[in-house]
């Protein structure tokens, strides 16, 4: 089957205007997503730039379609810009936009000459060529694009696109021979058939792929910012419990040891009162940032509320966590405090789970609670230290405790 050279513009401005408009919408709904953004814009500039050479071939004028095939490449290198930026490469952002504009200027220079066609069209497919392998070499360097949904359609459609580019040099050297061949866009040849349709097909193709990849870092980060508190960076208090009824369920099958520290801030209503929020928050984070740089791998660090952390250790008793509790004293005793007035400490509450209510949620209760209350003599013997729930000797009810780690903390 064949196409005449007028259908396959026909489809050409349709697939492109089709394209524009979705690529439009895509930019103000990606606008806070870096590779997104950058997808969005380049498709929309390659998209117009598809309209342009379209109606370049229709009048005969080589000067616009040289000036859209200039403004093409810049879109399709804004895209593989969008590619870098999603797999955490370097975006390269000036040296990339330096060769868009170079090839741009030189295309339009050189179209005005005897040969200009030949200029325009080897050096547009050969950096599309380019660009096209290169987008191929880094999805499937990334291993994120075995797991993403959108990342096959992409890979699949740059793979389309550089075959066509590849054949269209092979079509003009077979058409004109191998000295001073001609490289032929795929829309002007004489003889097309219905595989010059195929570039449209994958431009259609990574569209839909990209939004599908856009959508899912989207996902992703919604549900990772779920889990995280935005002040400190740690994991939040929901996440944690999600994580401590997992803990308390390999405790139950395998008997593996498992202790829990809580440690409060001392003095941080002071800080608040005296230097304002803004300063606390500051001291927050720098004190989150001592207890994650403190904690094993394995360790799992949340801010539980207000100046309320916790970290879970696995594989853990009660007196093996004292390690980290000291770690935790020495580091956070560095930190000083706004205004010069002295350096932060923390209190620090140390249990170990040993049995009790058969439910995993009741066990983590009362592993917090026992830690909490252990948190609560620390700072009845003067803050700045750990106590651990083992070597109390005033016992207090289950339910007591239970209770107490419900209520607000009045000691600051």
């Amino acid at each position: 089957m064949h196409l005449a050279q007028q259908t396959v513009l026909v489809v050409m401005m349709v697939v492109f205007s089709s394209t524009l408009v979705m690529a439009a919408g895509l930019v103000l709904a990606l606008r806070t997503n870096e590779a997104g953004r950058l997808w969005a814009v380049g498709h929309v500039i390659a998209s117009g730039a598809g309209l342009v050479i379209a109606a370049s071939a229709g009048e005969g004028s080589l000067q616009l379609g040289a000036l859209g095939a200039g403004a093409y490449v810049i879109g399709r290198l804004t895209i593989y810009r969008g590619v870098r930026a999603y797999y955490g490469m370097p975006e390269h952002a000036a040296p990339l936009n330096g060769i868009g504009l170079v090839a741009l200027v030189v295309m339009v220079l050189m179209s005005g000459l005897a040969d200009g066609g030949t200029v325009v069209h080897t050096v547009a497919y050969g950096l599309l060529a380019m660009l096209s392998l290169a987008t191929i070499i880094a999805m499937l360097r990334s291993a994120r694009g075995h797991t993403s949904i959108g990342g096959p359609l992409v890979l699949a459609a740059h793979l389309v696109l550089f075959a066509s580019q590849i054949a269209a040099v092979g079509y003009g050297a077979a058409l004109n021979g191998v000295k001073g061949f001609e490289v032929t866009p795929f829309f002007l040849q004489s003889d097309s058939s219905v595989w010059p349709l195929a570039p449209l097909v994958a431009v259609l193709l990574g569209l839909f792929g990209f939004c599908l990849m856009s959508m899912e870092q989207i996902i992703a980060r919604n549900e990772n910012g779920a889990r995280i508190d935005a002040l400190t960076g740690l994991l939040n208090r929901g996440a944690l419990d999600m994580t401590a009824i997992g803990m308390v369920a390999r405790w139950q099958r395998d008997g593996e040891a498992l202790s829990c520290l809580v440690i409060d801030v001392d003095h941080f209503k002071q800080v608040n009162d005296t230097h304002g929020h803004h300063a606390g928050d500051n001291v927050l984070r720098e004190i989150a940032t001592a207890l994650d740089n403190s904690r094993r791998a394995s360790d799992i660090a949340a801010r539980y509320g207000g100046e309320e952390f916790c970290i879970l250790c696995p594989h853990t008793d009660e007196h093996q966590a004292t390690a980290l509790a000291n770690r935790i004293l020495r580091k956070v005793r560095a930190i000083e405090l706004p205004g010069a007035k002295g350096h932060a400490s923390v209190s620090i509450g140390v249990a170990e789970l040993r049995g009790g209510p058969s439910s995993r949620e009741a066990l983590w209760r009362s592993l917090f609670g026992e830690a909490d209350r252990a948190l609560y003599q620390a700072k009845q013997r003067g803050r700045d230290q750990f106590v651990l729930a083992s070597s109390m000797i005033d016992e207090t009810p289950v339910d007591d405790v239970l209770q107490a780690a419900t209520e607000p903390q009045m000691i600051a």
